[in-house]
Protein backbone atom coordinates (compact mmCIF):
# COMPACT_ATOMS: atom_id res chain seq x y z
CA UNK A 1 0.00 0.00 0.00
CA UNK A 2 1.16 3.51 -0.89
CA UNK A 3 0.42 4.87 2.57
CA UNK A 4 2.86 2.42 4.18
CA UNK A 5 5.78 4.08 2.36
CA UNK A 6 5.12 7.68 3.38
CA UNK A 7 6.94 9.47 6.18
CA UNK A 8 4.54 12.31 6.92
CA UNK A 9 1.02 11.40 5.82
CA UNK A 10 -1.47 8.64 6.53
CA UNK A 11 -4.66 7.47 4.86
CA UNK A 12 -6.76 8.72 7.80
CA UNK A 13 -6.14 12.39 7.04
CA UNK A 14 -8.75 14.45 5.17
CA UNK A 15 -8.07 13.03 1.70
CA UNK A 16 -11.77 12.41 1.01
CA UNK A 17 -11.15 8.98 -0.49
CA UNK A 18 -7.55 7.92 0.14
CA UNK A 19 -7.76 5.17 -2.48
CA UNK A 20 -8.81 7.77 -5.09
CA UNK A 21 -5.75 9.97 -4.54
CA UNK A 22 -3.11 9.97 -7.27
CA UNK A 23 -0.09 8.23 -5.78
CA UNK A 24 2.33 10.55 -7.58
CA UNK A 25 0.72 13.58 -5.94
CA UNK A 26 0.82 12.03 -2.48
CA UNK A 27 4.46 10.93 -2.87
CA UNK A 28 5.37 14.40 -4.17
CA UNK A 29 3.64 16.07 -1.21
CA UNK A 30 5.41 13.72 1.21
CA UNK A 31 8.76 14.57 -0.40
CA UNK A 32 7.98 18.31 -0.29
CA UNK A 33 7.02 18.02 3.37
CA UNK A 34 10.26 16.14 4.10
CA UNK A 35 12.36 18.87 2.48
CA UNK A 36 10.34 21.72 3.99
CA UNK A 37 11.51 20.96 7.51
CA UNK A 38 9.96 20.57 10.92
CA UNK A 39 6.48 21.92 10.14
CA UNK A 40 3.31 19.92 9.94
CA UNK A 41 1.28 20.05 6.70
CA UNK A 42 -2.43 19.92 7.55
CA UNK A 43 -4.59 18.41 4.82
CA UNK A 44 -7.90 20.20 4.22
CA UNK A 45 -9.10 17.98 1.37
CA UNK A 46 -7.96 15.79 -1.47
CA UNK A 47 -10.40 13.82 -3.56
CA UNK A 48 -13.73 15.66 -3.74
CA UNK A 49 -16.37 15.72 -6.43
CA UNK A 50 -18.19 18.91 -5.41
CA UNK A 51 -17.39 22.42 -4.25
CA UNK A 52 -14.56 23.19 -6.65
CA UNK A 53 -14.24 25.02 -9.97
CA UNK A 54 -15.07 23.37 -13.26
CA UNK A 55 -12.13 21.25 -14.47
CA UNK A 56 -10.78 21.01 -10.92
CA UNK A 57 -8.17 18.33 -10.32
CA UNK A 58 -9.85 17.31 -7.02
CA UNK A 59 -12.40 14.90 -8.61
CA UNK A 60 -9.49 13.19 -10.37
CA UNK A 61 -7.53 12.75 -7.13
CA UNK A 62 -4.80 14.98 -8.59
CA UNK A 63 -5.09 17.84 -6.04
CA UNK A 64 -4.92 18.57 -2.36
CA UNK A 65 -5.56 21.66 -0.27
CA UNK A 66 -3.45 22.15 2.84
CA UNK A 67 -1.86 24.64 5.16
CA UNK A 68 1.55 24.60 6.77
CA UNK A 69 1.49 24.80 10.55
CA UNK A 70 4.07 27.55 10.99
CA UNK A 71 4.05 31.21 11.99
CA UNK A 72 6.03 32.11 8.83
CA UNK A 73 4.27 34.57 6.51
CA UNK A 74 2.43 32.99 3.60
CA UNK A 75 4.79 34.63 1.10
CA UNK A 76 7.78 32.98 2.82
CA UNK A 77 5.99 29.63 2.76
CA UNK A 78 5.24 30.03 -0.96
CA UNK A 79 8.85 30.98 -1.72
CA UNK A 80 10.08 27.92 0.13
CA UNK A 81 7.65 25.67 -1.75
CA UNK A 82 8.81 27.15 -5.06
CA UNK A 83 12.44 26.51 -4.13
CA UNK A 84 11.63 22.88 -3.30
CA UNK A 85 9.72 22.50 -6.59
CA UNK A 86 12.81 23.72 -8.45
CA UNK A 87 15.10 21.38 -6.51
CA UNK A 88 12.79 18.46 -7.35
CA UNK A 89 12.57 19.60 -10.99
CA UNK A 90 8.77 19.80 -10.90
CA UNK A 91 8.40 23.60 -10.84
CA UNK A 92 6.88 23.72 -14.32
CA UNK A 93 4.78 20.57 -13.81
CA UNK A 94 2.63 21.46 -10.80
CA UNK A 95 -0.17 23.87 -10.08
CA UNK A 96 0.01 25.97 -6.94
CA UNK A 97 -2.76 28.18 -5.66
CA UNK A 98 -2.53 30.44 -2.62
CA UNK A 99 -5.59 31.06 -0.46
CA UNK A 100 -4.97 33.78 2.15
CA UNK A 101 -8.63 34.05 3.23
CA UNK A 102 -9.10 30.46 4.41
CA UNK A 103 -9.53 30.07 8.19
CA UNK A 104 -6.00 28.65 8.05
CA UNK A 105 -4.41 30.35 5.03
CA UNK A 106 -2.79 27.82 2.76
CA UNK A 107 -2.29 26.24 -0.62
CA UNK A 108 -3.76 24.10 -3.35
CA UNK A 109 -1.27 21.75 -5.02
CA UNK A 110 -2.07 19.74 -8.12
CA UNK A 111 -0.29 17.70 -10.75
CA UNK A 112 -2.71 18.55 -13.53
CA UNK A 113 -0.41 21.08 -15.20
CA UNK A 114 1.53 24.25 -14.52
CA UNK A 115 -0.19 27.27 -13.04
CA UNK A 116 0.06 29.83 -10.26
CA UNK A 117 -2.96 31.71 -8.94
CA UNK A 118 -4.58 33.03 -5.80
CA UNK A 119 -8.03 33.62 -4.45
CA UNK A 120 -9.19 36.55 -2.35
CA UNK A 121 -12.64 35.91 -0.97
CA UNK A 122 -14.43 34.27 -3.89
CA UNK A 123 -12.43 36.04 -6.59
CA UNK A 124 -9.54 34.40 -8.39
CA UNK A 125 -6.53 36.69 -8.72
CA UNK A 126 -2.86 36.49 -9.59
CA UNK A 127 -0.50 34.64 -7.29
CA UNK A 128 1.44 37.75 -6.29
CA UNK A 129 -1.76 39.72 -5.63
CA UNK A 130 -2.96 37.01 -3.23
CA UNK A 131 0.39 37.01 -1.40
CA UNK A 132 0.25 40.81 -1.11
CA UNK A 133 -3.27 40.51 0.32
CA UNK A 134 -1.98 37.95 2.87
CA UNK A 135 0.79 40.34 3.96
CA UNK A 136 -1.68 43.22 4.32
CA UNK A 137 -3.99 41.04 6.43
CA UNK A 138 -1.09 40.06 8.67
CA UNK A 139 0.04 43.68 9.13
CA UNK A 140 -3.53 44.71 10.10
CA UNK A 141 -3.57 41.96 12.76
CA UNK A 142 -0.34 43.20 14.30
CA UNK A 143 -1.46 46.85 14.54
Amino acid sequence: MLWDYLKHFTAVERWGSPSSMNGLLVILLDTIRDRYGACRFVIHCGYETAGHVKNSQHPRGNATDFHIDTPSPLADQAARLEMIFKDLQVHDRVGLGVYPDWNNPGFHLDIGGFGRWGRIGKTYVGFDEALKHAAEKMSRKTL
